[in-house]
């Protein structure tokens, strides 16, 4: 049951944890493996009891109070790599009465200007960050004009609470008060701080462990990141909520070696797995007979789905792939749910097959009607989607489909906004009074505090269904992009674009959400058109600053841009124009079809170290930029005989964040070197990076010569974040950061 949340004996989540070690073993209850051996079972890891997480997280707690100017409520930035250092510093903010507010640490300029946007917006009083960032971080917080830097001794493993120092009760919690702010991972330029309250942590808490049939018998694996909404309350908390052990591993190392996941699944005996629809599909990319001897996933129970548009596809691809591995279809798990609303707030029961629902694309989309269509005939021609059941409503949950212009409900099987109203959905965001009033205190049938969700969906024979967004966000690979600051990217990227004409919006091909791109030239532009320099450069802009690909990108003559009477992008339009042929486009680009991740490239023919040793000494180093230079191509997937500049930056090239991790791991398999998850980010063009690379991967290649080049000295700790503080301090010392 849904908890009552009155203050009379009400149990916040450190109060959780305190129940938990108390009635500790000893055993490892959270315990953080490390990608550094060839399989999970050879592989280091770091494991602590209940009670050493409560201690550790004590020993934060009483270091921020010897600070003095900490008070009950400040806002503390938490800032951490992957690992069991960042739970001990999120529990003892709560421990001390502070609010700590999760974030990653930036690596590249625009990570900064998020970081420093969300500092600033926060209102924060300090940093709690690890060991290896506290001096790194020193000229953020100068930036921002107050504030400590804390490197707390809990975040080494090694470091108990200190000797003499009596154990530490808890600040009193009330269930109204903020427990955290989660940052939305949607615009770069302004995301949002939603305030999630210790009732709603404790109300979602027990609402997911409702519907997923949590017990203390259970067993989690998980790899998704701590700041984010989805790792930070499934992935840690819930653990704590109700009891059972969990192991963690680092979202890049996922990313690298999505099977590596699975095969910590298969070690732990995990029951509960999980993660966005995208990270189904990379492992079901990934798959292969010879590659997962030994891989038994038949204790998995629940395997949850959301936080992006669920495809059937994927799911029927995933469970082919892996059935012969013991994974069973039932334990599919399709949920809904949003930051707004804690996190969770709609799912099926454990062991339910999900519900695949083949309705009627053009009575869907233009009439916002769910008919059943054949799916056998209908999918092969088109008109046919597939879409996967969410469940029902948590429970204590009001969910309602509603007319968005009349602000009433609409019939079963018709589409509508959801908005949602119960002890979950939390108060808004962070210092915005407008948006709250606008966002989520709305009244239906006579009734206030609805809060509108922006996404659309419909209820059909008792189970809901997700279709699209009232609003333009785009979400990929479970991450939020406003299509206003991709557009801005756009145009601003090529002199023969004009300024503030373009249109950025998602477009589904082969069943994936991807971007697509519209974007006007200059009348200039137009006459001197060379249409592949244009592309190259908008394909460029995406990549840098978003981290995203664009699918499609369509070059239109002036003035023909879809725009509403007062000048704004009629973004739908575009879309819509661009599929069916309607807009009036002098050049177009698309991405070659396939799979949403780069394919493996073939094996055939001789491998990096091979070619390097068949290389003179003196021309090792150009052979080392040949070998990157063609990696690059098949992952920007570039004409074939094309070469990419190597002195052009790897997002300039297209690349998203995960080709990069894609390149970081052939790296690591051709030359068997153990790389840093930062070293392609540091090095960030293909000439840099193999000069790097020839100065670790000489002496060992090459036998002793006096052409040889000596080795060079190792970089300091996070030298990216040094790099870009250098590139932005006159934009720090303007003030116009973030």
């Amino acid at each position: 049951m849904v908890p009552d949340l009155k203050e009379d004996g009400f149990l916040s989540i450190v109060q959780y944890l305190e129940k938990r070690a108390a009635l500790c073993d000893g055993a490892a209850a959270m315990r953080f493996f490390h990608d550094d051996a060839a399989s999970i079972a050879d592989g280091r890891f770091d494991g602590w009891s209940w009670a050493e997480l409560r201690d550790r997280s004590q020993a934060v707690a009483m270091t921020l109070r010897r600070q003095g100017f900490v008070a009950a409520g400040a806002r503390i930035l938490v800032v951490y790599p992957p690992g069991l250092g960042f739970v001990a510093a999120f529990f003892g903010c709560l421990y001390a009465g502070t609010v700590p507010v999760p974030v990653p640490a930036p690596r590249r300029a625009d990570g900064i200007r998020r970081w420093l946007h969300i500092a600033r917006d926060a209102g924060i009083a300090g940093i709690v960050c690890a060991p290896e960032l506290a001096e790194p971080l020193k000229p953020l917080m100068r930036a921002i004009g107050h504030g400590f830097c804390l490197s707390p001794p809990s975040a080494d493993a090694t470091q108990p609470r200190p000797v003499g120092e009596e154990p530490l009760a808890p600040a009193p919690l009330g269930p109204r008060q903020v427990a955290f702010l989660q940052y939305t991972s949607g615009s770069t330029s302004d995301p949002k701080g939603v305030m999630v309250t210790h009732g709603n942590l404790i109300a979602n808490l027990a609402q997911i462990s409702r519907a997923f049939g949590y017990s203390d018998n259970d067993r989690s694996a998980c790899w998704l990141p701590h700041y984010h909404d989805m790792g930070l309350i499934d992935g840690l908390l819930s653990p704590v909520f109700n009891g059972f052990p969990v192991a963690l591993m680092a979202p890049a190392a996922f990313l690298r070696r999505p099977l590596r996941f699975l095969e910590l699944a298969s070690h732990v005996r995990a029951s509960v797995i999980g993660g966005p629809n995208f990270a189904y599909e990379h492992c079901a990319e990934k798959a292969a007979p010879d590659a997962m001897p030994g891989l038994d996933l038949s204790a998995i129970r629940i395997a949850y789905n959301g936080a992006e548009p669920i495809r059937p596809k994927t799911l029927k691809r995933f469970a082919t792939a892996f059935a012969p591995h013991g994974f069973s279809w039932d334990a599919f798990y399709c949920c809904y749910g949003q930051a707004e609303a804690t996190l969770f707030q709609t799912g099926g029961a454990p062991q339910e097959p999900p519900r695949i629902l083949a309705v009627d694309r053009q009575a869907l989309v233009g009439e916002g009607r769910a008919v059943a269509a054949r799916l056998a005939e209908g999918i092969a021609e088109g008109v046919a989607m597939e879409l996967a059941g969410c469940g029902q409503p948590a429970e204590g949950l009001d969910l309602a489909f509603v007319d968005p212009e009349r602000g009433a409900r609409v019939a079963e099987g018709e589409v509508g906004e959801i908005w949602i109203r119960g002890p979950n959905v939390t108060p808004g965001y962070w210092g915005r009074a407008r948006l709250n009033a606008e966002t989520f205190d709305q009244t239906l049938d006579g009734t206030a505090g609805w809060r509108r969700t922006g996404d659309l969906g419909f209820r059909l024979d008792g189970q809901i269904y997700i279709t699209g967004r009232l609003k333009d966000l785009i979400i990929i690979r479970g991450q939020n992009h406003h299509p206003e600051d991709i557009e801005q990217s756009v145009f601003s990227s090529h002199p023969a674009l004009a300024q503030g004409r373009a249109g950025v919006f998602a477009i589904e091909i082969e069943e994936e959400e991807q971007v697509g791109v519209v974007c006007e030239l200059t009348r200039e532009g137009l006459r001197d058109l060379d249409a592949p320099a244009v592309i190259d450069a908008v394909r460029a802009a995406v990549s840098r600053h978003h981290h995203l690909k664009a699918a499609v990108i369509a070059l239109m003559r002036p003035s023909s841009l879809p725009r509403t009477p007062s000048g704004k992008v009629r973004r739908f339009a575009c879309r819509q124009g661009l599929i069916d042929g309607d807009l009036r486009i002098v050049a177009r680009w698309d991405a070659q079809p396939g799979q949403m991740f780069a394919p493996a490239r073939s094996e055939v023919g001789p491998g990096w170290q091979q070619r390097l040793a068949e290389t003179q000494p003196a021309r090792r180093r150009q052979m080392l930029r040949t070998l990157l230079q063609e990696d690059v191509a098949h992952l920007a997937r570039l004409d074939p005989g094309r070469l990419p500049d190597a002195s052009a930056g790897f997002f300039d090239l297209g690349l998203d964040s995960v080709a990069l991790v894609t390149l970081g791991a052939t790296i690591e398999r051709e030359l068997g070197l153990p790389l840093r998850p930062t070293l392609i980010f540091e090095h960030p063009t293909i000439a840099r990076l193999a000069d790097h690379l020839h100065g670790l991967f000489e002496p060992e290649v090459d036998p002793p010569a006096e052409e040889a080049l000596p080795r060079p000295v190792p970089p300091p700790a996070q030298p990216a974040i040094a790099a870009e503080l250098a590139a932005l301090k006159a934009l720090l010392g303007s003030g116009r950061a973030g």
